[in-house]
């Protein structure tokens, strides 16, 4: 292994990665385990074989092996509906729900695809308050008709942890996988990486230049991508795959779940750009394909600041891990090859040539293709920037709130970093800025009904279930009892009478005398729909001093109130 120390540092100067880690072993052996380059730029300390780094969807073999464990204690079958172990689960469609099971999840063949801006600006949200929510996300395929990856199936495997075991699935993972496999230096949490004295600090490329960036905290979505870990803790998770989940003689994992964690499960559509290099299906938190003529079992892992690449190639007992403090590369994965090259005795490949040429072109190309979108030429706003200042709710991804601030309209999303830029019409182009240098533009449309106000905004922040319609939340006025209070009374228009009543603090009522009542759906400004009464709506005009002149009832009459 004495060849790879020159090619990894040719690599962290030509990617321009601050540091990195690899573990790799051999036939029962760790051959490697050591660290190269700085683990924190500012401070110039290096990167070392316990240094933790964030392993993003690595995570991902993991849960499954802690589902595994369930299985293993009799508490969880894995081909049984999921409806049978968490009754409140509930998806868009309700025949894929009451069909799902935990290998379908696992397997990323739910028919969910990945919805990830529904969580990602969320973190205090719990794990059971994102469970609740994915009834509300619609899904793009059906059950087990195409795989498309999903961080929130990994989440709710977690939640699956936690209902059946009663522990936390953190707790969980620590006493089933962790310390058994004497990983004692890896933490499952943000604020545990950085009390560590040997954590790496996570880095960036924005405008151009490596910067610093606060890692994520994934909280409820821990099951996806939490684990933070070292090269040496991982040659142990490595020894343990490649041995039937045994360790130093000890069984830690089953075979069974072994063979059903390695085993394909979802089938991927074909890629041929890579020959040497192809995946050809999903197993349970891992990919599985072919190494230059070698069975090969990989899974990568992308968090903000890391990059994170494990392969295993189980018939040849071989397997390595590569961990770098830096999102803007493709190194990991070069690393990772080279690493196998030499284990197998097989001339190197360069798949520095390779990445590194696609992964420059694709960025100049995001770049690039910014300029080239169609924008109509003398297409000003139409209103003035108060009309579109507002709340505006979906009840799966939360509400998106639109205000004001230095003439221009700014976007809150829970903590998301957002701004918002108008490009003709009503149409603006959302930007998200926490992707490095590729940040990312979504087209935002806001709606209006016949009588021209604004009544939503939809964005396609998942493309393969196209805009998601947040519609807007009704004015505090309307959402004031005090308010709603002197808006009840007797309306007459002639000898025709309704009576408006106040039910509950925030809703009111409409009725003729000795009818059952209709409720009103609070709208824009004073103005609401009567529920179950398609086109009719009842809007109340005050005077200067907050009593009410008149009630319009569209397209029944003008009603003043009685004297």
């Amino acid at each position: 292994m004495e060849s790879i120390e020159r090619f990894v540092n040719e690599q962290l100067a030509a990617w321009e990665v601050p540091g990195c880690a690899i573990a790799a072993v051999r036939d029962g052996d760790v051959v490697l385990a050591a660290g190269w380059g700085r683990r924190d730029l500012e401070t110039g300390l290096p990167a070392t074989s316990d240094t933790l780094f964030a392993i993003g969807s690595v995570t991902k073999a993991f849960t499954a092996a802690t589902v595994g464990a369930l299985v293993d204690d009799g508490l969880l079958e894995w081909e049984r509906p999921l409806r049978d172990f968490l009754p409140d689960l509930r998806l868009h469609d309700p025949v894929v729900t009451d069909r799902l099971t935990v290998v379908d999840l696992l397997s990323h063949r739910s028919g969910l695809p990945r919805h990830d801006l529904a969580w990602l600006g969320h973190p205090d949200r719990s794990r059971a308050e994102l469970v609740r929510r994915l009834r509300f996300l619609p899904l793009s395929r059906d059950l087990r008709q195409a795989f498309q990856y999903c961080n929130l199936g990994y989440m709710v495997a977690g939640h699956l942890v936690e209902v059946l075991s009663g522990t936390p699935w953190e707790d969980y993972l620590r006493t089933r996988l962790l310390t058994p496999l004497g990983m004692d230096r890896s933490n499952l949490s943000v604020d545990n990486m950085r009390a560590d004295p040997d954590h790496a600090s996570a880095y960036e490329r924005r405008q151009g230049v490596i910067l610093p960036v606060p890692p994520r905290p994934v909280t409820a979505m821990a099951p996806a991508g939490a684990v933070n870990s070292s090269a040496a803790d991982m040659a142990r998770w490595l020894l343990a795959q490649l041995g039937g989940g045994q360790i130093d003689g000890r069984a830690v994992m089953s075979p069974g779940t072994m063979a059903r964690q390695h085993a394909p499960h979802m089938v991927l559509p074909e890629d041929p750009t890579f020959p040497a290099s192809t995946r050809h299906a999903y197993g349970l938190g891992w990919l599985i394909g072919q190494y230059r003529g070698h069975r090969l079992t990989e899974h990568g892992g992308g968090i903000d600041g890391f990059q994170t690449e494990c392969m295993l190639l189980p018939d040849d007992g071989i397997g390595v891990a590569v961990m770098t403090n830096t999102s803007s590369s493709a190194m990991a994965p070069v690393l990772a090859y080279r690493v196998l090259d030499e284990l197998l005795g097989l001339e190197p490949f360069d798949w520095f040539a390779e990445f590194k040429a696609r992964y420059d072109a694709a960025a100049a190309g995001i770049r690039e293709v910014r300029g080239a979108r169609r924008v109509v030429p003398g297409a000003p706003l139409p209103r003035p920037l108060d009309a579109y200042a507002s709340e505006y709710q979906h009840p799966g991804y939360g509400t998106l709130i639109i205000t004001i601030d230095d003439a221009t309209l700014r976007p809150h999303l829970g903590t998301m970093d957002l701004s918002l830029a108008h490009r003709h019409y009503e149409t603006f182009d959302l930007e998200w800025h926490e992707l490095g240098d590729q940040s990312h533009l979504f087209p935002l449309m806001f709606l209006s009904d016949p009588d021209g106000d604004i009544t939503a905004l939809t964005v396609p922040f998942e493309p393969s279930v196209g805009p998601l319609r947040f519609d807007r939340l009704p004015d505090a006025r309307a959402r004031d009892p005090e308010v709603l209070r002197r808006l009840c009374g007797t309306y007459t228009m002639g000898p025709i009478e309704v009576v408006v009543a106040q039910k509950g603090d925030r809703l009111l009522t409409v009725a003729t005398p000795g009818a059952p009542p209709f409720e009103l759906q609070a709208g824009r400004g004073l103005r609401f729909e009567v529920k179950g009464q398609p086109g009719i709506t009842a809007e109340f005009e005050l005077d200067e001093t907050g009593a009410v002149v008149r009630l319009v009832a569209q397209p029944l009459g003008i009603f003043r109130p009685k004297t």
